[in-house]
């Protein structure tokens, strides 16, 4: 394989001319690859096996919102067509988005992500080769599929397709770490109730990140990550699945590649149930050791001395010694589950495209300079051509501009807003509420939009290196800040325009000093009063303490967290003596009777003189340390810098 392969990379002015390329052959089988297979005889089947491919990805409901797409863009794709349609129907009823699909919309920006053509245009073609020959000999080593002819496969059955994945994988600060070759299934082809079933599969929640790591400085825990190599097609595949060959692969006797077909022991990426069958092994497996899951972020694991937290193919291992770490790694090595996976030396410097920075004895840093790097050069700022901003948010608030001067630029809105949304939800808090009234108007943006966007990324141009400064302070508990900006975004000239009289939430929740989680959004409701938009920032803020505080406790049996009293108790900090005042009282008032009972669920938690076992204590904070402040209005310069030092540290 190895001769023939560098005699393949030699003819690189032969591929790009789209003449016949030399043939790879994989080291366990007949199977040959081809260098340059994708400008060579396409045949009209092949287009069309292509064509419908691409539509059996799309769900009844997405075709139906396409076909009543009444505004859709010239030359526009079809996944953008169905992203407009995704938004469509999870839009406000005044035409703007609340939540944002993080995902959908990154993926409209270039990540360095190829398809097969595409890959071998590139520069660097010749390491994807290696890459595909990796990637063929991994699966063939293990076991993954076999070959076999078409014509003895089970009658009536169905093959899917496969497709070549491409990426050039960068370390957190940019750099190249290695040419990926990923080769998928195309799981869009297979049917419900014949080879899949369950699908879904949970992820680790940020917020249990970050408290680990918080938890691991104030009792200096050593730490260690693993990475699975080829995680999905580790588990088993519970109903045999046929996948057409690969492009780039021949036949091992030189006859019509049509012949034979693939059949898979293993879930291969791509398939509907793989992420499904991958984590219940991986779940399955650490229960087999001892190990029991939270149950509430059920991708956090528990045993004695040690937490495991697991992100797809990604974990992190916190244990009260290295011992315990390195006991529990070898017996995932060893075991017969054969859990193949790399493991990083020393302490964790990055997960998730985070940079983790040891600062001193007592605090570390979470960065992500690269995304930041990104994000400017898709919005085309450039350091020394572009003056920066001191806060990423002005006056007046964004509203639709229907009537508005059209967008200037041509980068991608959507694309932006996406990186834009992970920023805010690892690293960078600050900017929550800018990001948030820009992702609103995704569907439409105007060039007021386009302005705001913009700022933005000349906010972060200055701060590229910063992040989020953790210095955990042992002696401070659980802590939630929370506030309201109530109709912040009404304005006289459009004072008949209900639209504009939404109050935004703001809060954070922090523990030992640190935070946890964050969240700048518009209430669902119109509320009618400043302190009714306040009791409603409080409750949806205390919907997402209460889940917090009970993986607390459970992370409290095996490493001790500083409670301030006998028993759990959150601090609400609010600042508004109305807020409190409803909070505290159980009683139904004519002014307030009419809110959803939704806004209530905290109350019989509160500590009062006739509730003494309550857990959530609410106290009066000065508007001047209301750190949630940043979270619902755009404020001075001043306030700005001094409330993102409480926040951030810096």
């Amino acid at each position: 394989m190895r001769v023939a392969a560098s005699k393949a990379r030699e003819q690189a002015d032969t591929e790009r001319t789209g003449l016949q390329a030399h043939t790879l052959h994989t080291s366990n089988s007949g199977k040959k690859i081809a260098a340059n297979d994708h400008s060579v005889n396409l045949t009209f089947k092949r287009a069309c096996q292509v064509i419908f491919g691409m539509f059996c990805t799309i769900n009844i409901g997405t075709l139906w919102s396409l076909g009543h797409t009444v505004s859709a863009e010239p030359n526009q794709s079809l996944f953008s067509n169905a992203i407009d349609s995704f938004h469509r129907v999870n839009q406000l009823y005044d035409g703007t988005l609340n939540c944002f699909s993080t995902v959908a919309a990154s993926a409209l920006a270039s990540n360095e992500t190829f398809t097969y053509k595409q890959a071998m245009q590139q520069d660097d073609y010749r390491d994807f080769i290696k890459a595909m020959i990796t990637e063929v000999d991994d699966h063939e080593q293990r076991g993954h599929w076999t070959l076999m002819e078409r014509r003895c496969m089970p009658s009536g059955t169905k093959t899917i397709m496969s497709i070549w994945s491409f990426k050039r994988k960068r370390y957190p600060d940019g750099t190249l770490n290695k040419h990926k070759a990923r080769l998928c299934a195309h799981g869009g082809m297979q049917t419900w109730g014949q080879n899949y079933w369950e699908t879904y599969a949970p992820v680790v929640n940020w917020a249990s990140v970050r408290i680990l790591f918080a938890v691991a400085k104030i009792h200096n825990l050593p730490s260690k990550s693993i990475d699975f190599v080829l995680a999905f097609p580790q588990a088993e595949l519970e109903i045999p699945v046929y996948m057409e060959l690969p492009i780039g692969f021949e036949s091992p006797d030189g006859l019509s590649r049509k012949l034979y077909v693939l059949r898979l022991n293993k879930s291969l990426y791509g398939l509907k149930q793989a992420s499904y069958n991958w984590f219940n092994k991986l779940s399955t497996g650490l229960q087999e050791r001892g190990f029991v899951p939270s149950s509430v972020d059920p991708c956090v694991f528990f045993s004695k001395g040690c937490i495991v937290l697991t992100y797809v193919d990604d974990c992190i291992i916190v244990g009260d010694n290295i011992e315990t770490i390195d006991s529990l790694i070898k017996s995932l090595h060893g075991g017969d589950d054969n859990f193949i996976f790399t493991e990083d030396e020393g302490s964790i410097d990055k997960y998730l495209g985070v940079e983790i920075k040891q600062l001193d004895a007592n605090s570390f840093s979470l960065t992500q300079p690269f995304l930041i790097q990104r994000i400017l050069c898709l919005l085309g700022i450039e350091e020394g051509k572009t003056n920066d901003r001191i806060t990423p948010v002005g006056k007046p608030l964004l509203n639709k501009d229907l009537n508005g001067e059209p967008r200037k630029h041509t980068w991608e809105y959507r694309a932006a807003i996406g990186m834009l949304t992970y920023l805010t939800g690892s690293v960078r808090p600050d900017i929550a509420m800018a990001v948030h009234q820009c992702a609103r108007f995704s569907i439409n943006p105007m060039r007021s939009h386009e302005l705001a966007v913009m700022r933005i990324g000349r906010y972060l141009l200055s701060s590229k290196d910063k992040g989020m400064i953790f210095t955990p302070d042992a002696t401070k508990g659980l802590e939630v800040f929370v506030d309201a900006d109530f109709a912040g975004g009404w304005d006289p000239t459009t004072a008949d325009d209900a639209d504009t009289v939404y109050s935004r939430t703001g809060f954070v929740i922090r523990y030992a000093g640190c935070p946890l989680l964050w969240t700048s959004k518009l209430q669902t409701e119109i509320a009618l009063s400043t302190a009714e938009a306040e009791y409603i920032a409080m409750s949806q803020a205390l919907r997402e303490t209460i889940p917090l505080m009970n993986l607390m406790q459970e992370m409290n049996v095996i490493f001790k967290l500083h409670i301030p009293h006998p028993k759990f108790v959150v601090r609400v900090h609010e600042d508004n003596q109305s807020c409190i005042a409803m909070a505290n009282n159980p009683k139904f008032t004519p002014r307030t009777k009419h809110i959803a009972i939704k806004y209530h669920h905290f109350r019989k938690h509160v500590i009062t003189h006739a509730n003494p076992d309550g857990f959530i204590e609410i106290v009066y904070c000065d508007t001047n340390n209301q750190v949630a402040d940043i979270f619902t209005k755009p404020t001075t310069d001043e306030t700005f810098l001094r409330l993102r030092k409480l926040l951030l540290k810096w």
